[in-house]
């Protein structure tokens, strides 16, 4: 007799999105400390206190990226140089390194590849976000940083129904995401984003996580998702992290028109990106 495989139950596969660590409330805490203006030595006593945190602000204020004329020595120096700006995105990728640990193979990516794939989004974002007149940047860069967050949760299950997934992909000849929808009863877009609520970020952050595939089906906060959206695109153009996911040439894209970006400036921002890209990551690995 052949035993046939159950998939899980949704709330087994929420239940696993639940036991994730809270987000570190470090970067909550410095955000409104730099609004106001506060002392210098006030937000370095709240870096100071988590390590991991305070090397990698000190590893990437040395990188040719924030480098200024005199030497980084302490990590008051390193806050004075990267700025305001620079050091919440710091701070917001040393947090959201540790949960992305674990390897995606069930989305066909080695050790480190979602990573890889997450910190280049972050960084396209940023870039594309200055390009489109943004009022906050580090608004798009934590939406493109995360937008995968899912996948971590969703991998193991991914990967235990893989053979289900393609199948109804084929037969079905839908994407990936949808045969994901299909079989586990959630996709990683609606998992990333029930995670991102549960660890406080605000609502268009959310939005973009939850819809970066398909970002003209939403009303609210469409513009992030469908920054989101190209962004995701563009990276996997690159073959950072597309795994399954692939790539669609932008050409005749609904969303890069609306956007305004064409191929050129697409290829202008690729271009960008991997200068960026490799020192960031370069400095992130060595802290």
């Amino acid at each position: 007799m052949t035993l046939v495989q159950s998939t899980p139950s949704l709330a087994e596969i929420i239940e696993s999105a639940e036991r994730l660590p809270p987000f570190p409330d470090v970067v909550w805490k410095v955000a409104p400390l730099i609004r106001k203006m506060a002392p210098l030595q006030e937000i370095e006593s709240v870096i100071k206190y988590d390590q991991v945190i305070a090397a990698r602000v000190l590893a990437m204020s040395q990188s040719p990226l924030y480098a200024r004329k005199r030497a980084v020595s302490s990590l008051q120096d390193a806050i004075v140089a990267l700025g305001d700006q620079q050091l919440l995105v710091v701070i917001l990728t040393a947090c959201s390194a540790r949960y992305f640990t674990e390897d995606a193979t069930g989305y066909d990516l080695r050790s480190g590849e979602l990573w890889d794939h997450a910190i280049a989004s972050g960084l396209m974002s940023e870039i594309v976000a200055r390009h489109l007149g943004c009022k906050n940047i580090l608004t798009a860069y934590t939406a493109g940083l995360l937008h995968d967050i899912g996948k971590t949760v969703l991998n193991f299950h991914v990967k235990t129904y893989f053979e289900s997934i393609l199948t109804t992909v084929k037969k079905h000849n839908i994407s990936f995401i949808e045969a994901e929808q299909r079989i586990l009863g959630i996709d990683h877009e609606q998992l990333g984003a029930l995670i991102a609520r549960r660890w406080r970020f605000p609502v268009d952050v959310t939005t973009a996580i939850g819809n970066h595939h398909r970002p003209l089906e939403v009303d609210e906060h469409s513009d992030l998702a469908s920054l989101v959206y190209v962004v995701n695109r563009m990276v996997s153009a690159l073959g950072i992290g597309c795994g399954v996911d692939g790539f669609l040439q932008p050409n005749h894209d609904k969303v890069f028109v609306r956007l305004g970006i064409n191929t050129q400036l697409a290829d202008k921002f690729l271009v960008e990106l991997m200068d960026r890209y490799e020192h960031t990551r370069q400095f992130l690995q060595a802290s």
